[in-house]
């Protein structure tokens, strides 16, 4: 950090009334960009230099699509638009989306717009209460763990209505844009813009508590109404973490309150702009609302929006949350009152990560030596990132359905050259059992402030098996241990080959054929397409591990087959299997894949598990004439979620019997 980040300085003020000009600048203000134009008004305004605004600009085409009843701005370079109106009984109205071109931009970051109720409106926490209001005495920098909040009234001046932001990529850094309405200007009000590294959130219902932390670099913006509401004024506080003037930590060093650290007001020439709205404006693709109403335009001062360009201000950490929020008075330390979000918001990108173990597959030796390889990339094209990558290897006992959730650090930390880094060798790899990989990214030198830490694992190929048999034969598992006292033990679900699966969500009613392996490795299919297939090497449904049940999509002529619905299941939907003596298990989707039949994650769809799980596999994708098949394939992974015994030998009578192939 450079000197003038850690000592005060003169408050950076201007001054704005409603006879004002529209615009007053800042000294030396070298940005934020143009990218969108902070100019006292919610809608696009040519002429040229500025690429969007808040909302379209009105003009008489393009007429954008919303859904219907939805408010819909005609005209085009606007962020938001087709904002819900209230759905009734007082409900306050729903907040806009990005437009098709707001959200094709690369260059745009992260983007937040929050409707936050206001005291009048009817939410599922009561009638004429705000249910984002702090319910303690809080002030400007306390301990985040230390907030509550609940239902309260606040006045007109200080309640919150829509607050949005944007961050956008320069050449150099991401810099910031913000805005708000206010719902009267009768009277002194206060509102903050809070940017904090850390993700912020708050307990589910109507009342509880923040968490999260303070961490050296936060950001506020303080914007003070005077003189009745009519003067406008701005200062800039940044969290240090130690006392003035001592050096301070790199930004986003977690620094909570109870020692040194507050927030430090700094004014650094070029960092921020600021503006209020002179003279009524027209509200933007939303409900726009005051004290009386609904309304089609903004008052005077009504409308304020600001930038931060991130470079000036030499940042270097990550914004994760927008946390605005109003005081009772014009004191910084001044009691807080209504809050909106707190919202996600980004500042730095997530890098894209390729990876691959060597080796991978199956019935590898013990002790086989493995590593890890890397490719770091920037998702939307730009400047390779960066920085340094740790490789973990999770062993057996710690590898999950996604791959590898932690693990254990494999040699040393590797710098990235142009993209790529491979991993220490490592032969620790005695134990019999599935083995995966997950590498873990933090960036370095141009890319601090530009590219966010990321980690990557996965269930394919970041995986391999030692002493586990080939694909697909490899469902049981060896030298496991035995799985966790709050999932069922296979004795307990009769552990017999399943006769039936049931998708009622779908309408799929299959009977199940048990199927071996072909000549070459392969999982044999089911001879009938209207059956299901259980093949009988995996394990048995509900008892630990992954059983594996395959089913047809269509058939010869093209007649729809056992699982031609299977890919519209979604996360939750139920399967019902019911076994050779009645009894029903009922399993839950967890997620959905689809892979080119090459790159099916074997380890994850018939590898061994502690957790009984159950796996649907079927075609997917165009059908590849000169192969005779489709060219994926779509499993459905699903985890036990209830067993419902029935008397045994009880075997459902409107079905054949077994069949095997």
């Amino acid at each position: 950090m450079r000197a003038f980040r850690r000592r005060p300085a003169a408050l950076l003020v201007f001054a704005v009334s409603a006879t004002a000009a529209l615009l007053f600048p800042l000294p030396s203000n070298a940005a934020p960009s143009s990218w969108l134009a902070l100019d006292g008004k919610v809608r696009f305004t040519p002429p040229g230099g500025v690429t969007f605004d808040w909302a379209n600009s009105g003009a008489g085409s393009p007429v954008p699509a919303c859904p219907a009843g939805a408010v819909n701005v005609t005209g085009s370079s606007g962020l938001f638009n087709c904002g819900r109106p209230s759905a009734g009984g007082g409900a306050p109205p729903g907040a806009p989306s990005l437009t098709p071109a707001g959200a094709a931009d690369l260059t745009r970051i992260s983007s937040t717009f929050v409707v936050d109720p206001l005291s009048s409106d009817t939410t599922p926490c009561g009638a004429s209460n705000d249910p984002t209001t702090f319910t303690t005495s809080v002030k400007n920098g306390d301990d985040i763990n230390g907030i509550t909040f609940g239902p309260g009234n606040v006045p007109n001046k200080n309640d919150l209505g829509n607050v949005y932001a944007v961050s956008h990529s320069t050449a150099a850094r991401p810099e910031l844009f913000f805005g708000a309405e206010r719902l009267s200007d009768n009277g002194d009000s206060h509102i903050d813009f809070e940017f904090l590294q850390t993700i912020i959130g708050v307990t589910a219902g109507c009342s509880g508590n923040f968490n999260g932390h303070r961490t050296g670099g936060d950001l506020l913006v303080a914007v003070d109404f005077t003189g009745g509401g009519g003067t406008a004024t701005n200062a800039l506080y940044q969290w240090h973490c130690n006392a003035e003037p001592g050096p301070q930590p790199g930004d986003g060093t977690i620094c909570d309150p109870g020692g040194s650290a507050h927030y430090e007001q700094i004014a650094i020439p070029g960092s921020v702009a600021f503006t209020i709205n002179a003279a009524a404006v027209p509200c933007g693709g939303w409900i726009c609302r005051d004290t009386a109403g609904v309304t089609a335009q903004l008052a005077a001062n009504d409308f304020l929006e600001g930038g931060l360009d991130l470079t000036v201000l030499n940042f270097t950490g990550c914004f994760h949350t927008f946390l605005p929020h109003t005081r009772t008075a014009q004191s910084f330390t001044a009691a807080l009152t209504d809050f909106a979000g707190p919202a996600p918001l980004t500042t730095c990108r997530t890098p894209a990560m390729a990876t691959a173990s060597s080796p991978t597959g199956f019935n590898l030796a013990p002790g086989v030596v493995a590593s890890d390889h890397v490719t770091v990339q920037a998702p939307a094209g730009g400047a390779t990132p960066q920085g340094t990558v740790a490789f973990l290897l999770c062993g057996p006992s710690q590898v999950t359905a996604g791959g590898c959730p932690a693990g254990n650090p494999v040699g040393a930390v590797k710098t990235l050259v142009t993209g790529p880094a491979t991993s220490d060798t490592t032969a620790a790899t005695t134990a019999l059992g599935t083995y995966c990989w997950r590498a873990v990214y933090t960036p370095a030198g141009a890319s601090l402030g530009i590219f966010d830490t990321a980690a990557h694992t996965d269930a394919g190929p970041e995986c391999f098996a030692v002493g586990v048999p080939g694909p697909p034969d490899a469902g049981r598992g060896l030298n496991l241990p035995m799985p966790p006292p709050d999932f069922v033990p296979a004795n307990a679900v009769l552990g017999d080959a399943p006769l039936l699966v049931d998708v009622p969500s779908r309408g799929i009613d299959a009977s199940v054929e048990s199927v071996g392996l072909l000549a070459n490795g392969a999982m044999a299919v089911p001879q009938f397409v209207s059956d299901a297939g259980w093949l009988r090497t995996s394990a048995v449904p509900g008892s630990a591990g992954n059983a594996v049940i395959g089913g047809h999509l269509d058939g010869n002529a093209g007649e729809p087959a056992a699982f031609w619905d299977l890919g519209r299941l979604r996360p939750g939907d139920a399967i019902i299997v019911t076994t050779g003596t009645g009894t029903k298990l009922r399993f839950s989707v967890v997620r959905i894949g689809q892979y080119r039949r090459q790159a099916v994650p074997l380890v994850a769809v018939f590898g061994p598990s502690t957790e009984p799980h159950l796996n649907l596999i079927t075609c997917a994708g165009p059908y590849l004439k000169d192969h005779r098949t489709y060219r994926d394939r779509l499993v459905v992974y699903t985890r036990l979620a209830a067993v419902i015994n029935v008397a045994p030998g009880t075997v459902p009578t409107d079905r054949p019997p077994i069949r095997a192939t």
